[in-house]
């Protein structure tokens, strides 16, 4: 991808040229999408200096993946640069002068090349999450499930070490997992892949409803329509059949 700032339409009460913050990448760690909800609610909401206070807890979080670089370089660069549009309570960055305008043009660059690093395609999306779910269930295997046991049969809790090793591990995988739904599967296979991590074996991800049952009709061909009502939904469904291509394919 080639990263650029979107210019935003100014209301009168901010500087003439400023840019929208872009929507923070899939895979961004909890902690740290947690404190930049915090810093802008603070920008919006006030008090005098609050956002300053909310911002070292950005400022202070460790990286633990290039999305997470990505959050704090653009929240960095809100900070030294930050405006607020009053009129759509919307972040902006305001370029008012010469330094901004070559911080914004460093920032571009750089977030160019940190974005190019965030898996793009299903395959090299997939081989991540499997290689993080890999290792939380090595762990799980080898020390977390073991000492749980050994609390449960009246033995000392499970170490602080262990279960902070334990939440590191699955905090790479639910990121992996983040990053994998958000890619468009190719065919159904790969479909069927996303559908069975949201919602098989007790979970409940209903937050991707929509997204996989758009994602179903791309694969169906099934243009969507605002007209659409659900028994026209049904008989596009129902009309669908097998290319004859596999058909034949199948059949030999």
């Amino acid at each position: 991808m080639t990263f650029q700032f979107k210019r935003h339409s100014s209301s009168g009460d901010i500087a003439e040229v400023t840019y929208e913050l872009p929507a923070l990448p899939p895979g961004v760690s909890g902690d740290l999408h947690r404190a930049i909800e915090r810093y802008a609610k603070a920008v919006r909401e006030g008090p005098d200096d609050a956002d300053e206070e909310a911002f070292l807890a950005v400022k202070a979080f460790d990286a633990k993946n290039v999305q997470d670089v990505i959050a704090k370089l653009l929240y960095q660069l809100h900070f030294n640069h930050r405006g607020l549009d009053g009129e759509t309570n919307t972040l902006v960055i305001i370029e008012s002068n010469e330094t901004a305008t070559a911080a914004i043009e460093f920032a571009t660059v750089t977030l160019d090349e940190l974005y190019r690093q965030i898996p793009q395609c299903w395959e090299s999306a997939r081989k991540a999450y499997h290689a993080a779910v890999l290792a939380e269930k090595e762990y799980d295997d080898r020390a977390w499930t073991p000492a749980y046991q050994l609390s449960e049969a009246g033995g000392p809790s499970v170490p602080d070490a262990i279960n902070t090793e334990y939440e590191r591990l699955q905090e790479i995988r639910m990121n992996a997992e983040d990053v994998l739904l958000v890619i468009p599967a190719p065919s159904f296979a790969e479909w069927a892949i996303k559908y069975l991590i949201c919602f098989d074996n007790g979970r409940d991800l209903n937050g991707m409803t929509d997204d996989l049952c758009a994602e179903a009709k791309s694969l169906l061909e099934i243009a969507p329509s605002p007209e659409a009502n659900e028994l026209g939904l049904l008989l596009a469904i129902s009309r669908w059949e097998k290319p004859l291509s596999a058909a034949i394919s199948e059949e030999a």
